[in-house]
């Protein structure tokens, strides 16, 4: 798999979506773009939520837009209150909706989700971090994850992968996993003066070289390439990503 995404555009809605996780007829992906929604500036236009400041209605009305779109009830979704941690949590028959409308009932202090349970749409968040969907075709289960800086130096998505063979009893040489848009190592410097993290130095490396590269002002932080590199960790097949 070589993130073979496409841009949809239906009316004024845009959002990419990965041909390959289309293509085994198990999934619905998508990754928003902010065109064709009601939100109004700062939010404008399709914000999706409830945490940073918008009009809860005009959130509930963009999460309908665009499941509508993909022919799923928004009022289904599953979100989780995401803290820039490693907790990844088990979505239940029981969790069915019940954080389609308030932030306050999102899944708790949670940046992954996993489900085997059909008809259960996972929803999350992202401005600049790394969002992973991961589906085990064999077991029929899948993993949404938010990995920002903090989440990539706690390994949540090679966790993730653990948890899922633990609970799922998941192989990850089966799985395909797609690593959609997110901040690019060019856009995200970290200054000298702040500390960068022993992960960034010397636990990952790609071809024995780290890959936070030193610049005039700091380091420069891959994230995408550091959340490639847990998943062929957890045994993930390079041409499967």
């Amino acid at each position: 798999m070589n993130q073979d995404f496409e841009l949809k555009e239906l009316g004024q809605i845009k959002y990419f979506h990965c041909r390959e996780l289309d293509n085994t007829n198990l999934v619905v992906n998508a990754f928003t773009t902010r065109t064709g929604g009601v939100s109004r500036i700062p939010f404008d236009n399709l914000n999706l939520s409830y945490n940073v400041g918008d009009k809860k209605s005009r959130v509930a009305e963009n999460r309908k837009i665009i499941l509508d779109v993909l022919n799923i009830d928004y009022r289904t979704a599953v979100t989780a209150q995401q803290i820039h941690k490693d907790k990844i949590s088990l979505v239940r028959k029981e969790d069915k909706g019940k954080s389609a409308f308030k932030y306050s009932k999102g899944i708790p202090q949670t940046d992954a989700l996993i489900t085997d349970i059909p008809g259960i749409p996972l929803l999350m968040c992202y401005a600049d971090c790394v969002p992973i969907f991961i589906l085990d075709p064999v077991k029929k289960a899948i993993a949404l994850i938010h990995s920002g800086r903090k989440g990539t130096e706690l390994e949540l998505t090679l966790k993730t992968l653990f948890k899922m063979k633990k609970i799922f009893e998941t192989n990850p040489r089966s799985c395909l996993a797609a690593i959609f848009p997110c901040i690019d190592s060019c856009c995200y410097n970290i200054k000298e003066k702040n500390k960068i993290d022993d992960y960034w130095l010397n636990k990952v490396k790609y071809n024995g070289e780290p890959i936070s590269l030193q610049n005039k002002s700091g380091r420069s932080l891959d994230l995408k390439k550091a959340n490639h590199l847990q998943l062929i960790k957890a045994g993930l097949q390079e041409r499967n990503i």
